[in-house]
């Protein structure tokens, strides 16, 4: 049975005493009262979670006097330096994910390459903590600026993992302090790297340690070889065991049409509609200006999880020798470089495009094309009208469009001239083609109406 208590205003005057002594700010609404814990809010400056304390802390002031909710050590810290403010204690930082409503917990790990092989955060085998996953990626501080793209969304909370040394270099550059236009990442919670953090880690199941880092690096190598040689030559025998699993940890997310509705299509296509003459030949998949290649990693990653291997080909016209390092070096990371291709093209016109993919089209390879913001409505007709393109192809579109037919735009970005009226792809693909989605979305950071749309050639 359950009580629900308001809160006296002696309770008030207290959390205001602990709220002038700590970072932390508290905020108390009702008390809950079960047979074994109280249930009260707390509030950790943008952050509100549901915190539990058993019976024996009776009564709530003391309870608010004394425990203060997580006090911050880090009190008066200068505001030009934001992630300072975000330093807490191991312990409580994982008081909190135990309360909180999220089963992935996002961690970057900012610390070297070597430092993280020597021991590293992982999820606790415990029962009881079952539920929680720590999704761990490591990003030295050294090459994070380079590597930005492999950040989460900017709306997107998350924790840090640094050594104190690194502290300002984090906060100049997640914080924004050094870019005129800021535009920081939302970064929840600063664990700093110490021998007391990691006692507390190992204490509670939660350190991965890497005794021989040398082999271990050697043995990451070898299963990515093992792993390519595996796909490319499917009746050598290969121990699959010792394969790297995928899809690999990541702290991005891809587009979500590629995600929810071209992935699974493409997952669960009928071996009659993919004509795959080839026999051990990966079937192929064209991202049209693919940019950074996350939405390619993301295919041929979960592809091969689900024993579907496909050849992803990133194509875009801003592939100069820098940029078709970057992408091919995010592929190699990722175990990936023999599933992927990067080409560089102009993509206004569907000839172009149709001349360079001419092989794949004449033997049959192609399993789908997608654009993802992004549109060029004079190559999007000519693929609707091609010949070229045989029946069971995919063809998707994640963009911004309008929700409803005369409907207005009312965002700046992007201009209303780019962006596509309700019932646009539909009318393009009604001949030919077999419309399998064509639903409004909201774009996750501004709200912004985008369509997801996939079509199969018939």
């Amino acid at each position: 049975m359950e009580k629900v208590l308001g809160i006296s205003p002696l309770d008030k005057t207290r959390v205001e005493k602990a709220n002038q002594n700590s970072c932390i700010n508290i905020s108390i609404e009702k008390t809950t009262i079960t047979n074994s814990s109280i249930v009260f809010s707390l509030q950790q400056r943008k952050i509100g979670v549901p915190f539990c304390l058993p019976r024996a802390f009776f009564p709530l002031h003391v309870v608010v006097c004394h425990f203060q909710f997580i006090r911050s050590s880090n009190a008066g810290v200068s505001s030009n330096m934001p992630l300072q403010k975000e330093i807490i204690e191991f312990s409580d930082w994982w008081a909190l994910q135990q309360v909180s409503k999220s089963s992935a917990v996002p961690i970057l790990d900012l610390r070297s390459f070597e430092d993280h092989e020597k021991r590293c955060l992982r999820s606790p085998n415990s029962r009881e903590h079952s539920q929680i996953e720590l999704v761990v990626v490591s990003i030295p501080i050294s090459v994070v600026e380079k590597r930005a793209f492999e950040l989460p969304a900017r709306h997107v909370e998350f924790s840090i993992l640094v050594s104190e040394s690194d502290l300002n270099r984090a906060d100049s550059f997640l914080s924004g302090s050094n870019r005129k236009r800021p535009n920081p990442w939302k970064v929840a919670h600063v664990l700093l790297d110490t021998e007391a953090f990691w006692r507390t880690a190992e204490d509670l199941g939660m350190m991965d340690i890497k005794k021989d880092q040398e082999a271990h690096r050697h043995d990451t190598k070898r299963q990515r070889t093992e792993l390519g040689e595996s796909i490319l030559n499917p009746g050598k025998s290969t121990n699959t065991s010792r394969i790297l699993k995928f899809p690999m940890t990541r702290l991005w997310q891809p587009d979500p049409m590629i995600e929810t509705i071209l992935f699974p299509f493409l997952a669960k296509a009928d071996d009659i509609n993919q004509k795959d003459t080839s026999g051990a030949t990966p079937r192929h998949v064209w991202d049209l200006a693919a940019g950074a290649g996350r939405d390619v990693a993301f295919l041929a990653e979960e592809l091969l999880a689900a024993e579907k291997p496909h050849h992803v080909f990133a194509i875009d016209h801003r592939y100069n020798e820098k940029e078709t390092k970057i992408v091919n070096d995010f592929w190699d990371r990722r175990g990936i470089r023999n599933h992927t291709t990067s080409i560089k093209l102009d993509l206004s016109r569907w000839e172009t495009l149709e001349h360079a993919m001419k092989t794949g089209l004449d033997n049959n390879q192609v399993a789908a094309m997608f654009c993802v913001r992004f549109w060029k409505p004079e190559l999007v007709k000519a693929i609707a009208q091609s010949s070229s393109i045989y029946s069971g192809v995919l063809f998707g579109i994640s963009h911004f469009c309008k929700p409803s037919v005369g409907a207005p735009w009312n965002f700046e970005h992007p201009k209303e001239k780019t962006v596509l009226e309700r019932n646009q792809l539909r009318d393009m693909f009604q001949e030919g083609w077999d419309i399998l989605h064509n639903e409004i979305a909201l774009d996750s950071d501004h709200g912004r109406t985008m369509i997801h749309f996939v079509a199969r050639r018939n």
